[in-house]
């Protein structure tokens, strides 16, 4: 990538008038256009299976240092085990939720390497924002990649709440107690609604195979977080 293109990036990147789905397109753009095979036209991510795990090991880092930097410097009240239970922010579940609720066109990161369906899970879609951080770590620098992550995520620090994370606590309490952790599953037969905006309905399994929790929502991880909370329910007795 040449330094005209990286410049532009850079900019682009630091540019609070531009969404980010648009800088995401852009950065897509310029990627496979500097892709040896210039014959292949895409909107996706054009990267083999192997470089895209390979940015997403570098970028599931870059968003750890940069999440734990934010929390030390702007949540100075938190203790060490509040600001750990905290880094729950940047899990696969609450990344697959942050970009649901902010209508980031994900998809666009996930190559045809990696596979098409309708539908990802938390684990593909997190790998592919991490992914994404991971090369813009590599093409534009540290401190633009920081801002990035900072203007989305800051605001999702500052109202993470780890009592809320039902998925997290859930799997907690099975690997506390030596347990295999739990398994959802959407039930298909149940989604409805129109296909732009479907409601969600998922199980809980436990190692056994038996059913735990069921939760319906607006997104998967809305619906995954209520199968979550009604199993705690019931392990934990919670009210509600």
């Amino acid at each position: 990538m040449i330094n005209r293109q990286k410049n532009f990036l850079k900019n682009l990147l630091l540019d609070s008038n531009v969404d980010f789905n648009q800088k995401m397109r852009e950065f897509i753009k310029i990627f496979n256009a500097d892709s040896s095979d210039l014959s292949f036209q895409s909107e996706k991510w054009n990267i083999s299976k192997e470089e895209w795990q390979r940015y997403e090991f570098l970028g599931d880092r870059v968003l750890n240092l940069v999440a734990a930097d934010y929390l030390y410097h702007h949540v100075p009240s938190k203790r060490e085990g509040e600001m750990t239970k905290m880094m729950g922010v940047v899990s696969n579940e609450s990344l697959m939720g942050i970009i649901e609720r902010n209508g980031f066109d994900i998809a666009l990161l996930i190559p045809e390497t990696i596979g098409q369906q309708q539908t990802y899970g938390e684990r593909v879609i997190g790998g592919a924002f991490e992914a994404f951080i991971g090369a813009l770590y590599e093409i534009a620098g540290f401190e633009v990649t920081r801002t990035t992550i900072f203007n989305i995520l800051s605001a999702e620090i500052e109202r993470y709440d780890p009592a809320t994370n039902y998925i997290g606590r859930l799997q907690e309490w099975y690997q506390q107690h030596g347990l295999p952790v739990p398994v959802y599953s959407e039930i298909m037969e149940k989604r409805d609604g129109p296909a732009h905006s479907p409601r969600f309905t998922f199980d809980v399994y436990a190692g056994d195979g038996s059913i735990v929790g069921e939760g319906t929502g607006n997104t998967v991880t809305e619906a995954k977080q209520v199968a979550a909370k009604k199993a705690l329910g019931t392990l934990l007795k919670l009210p509600g």
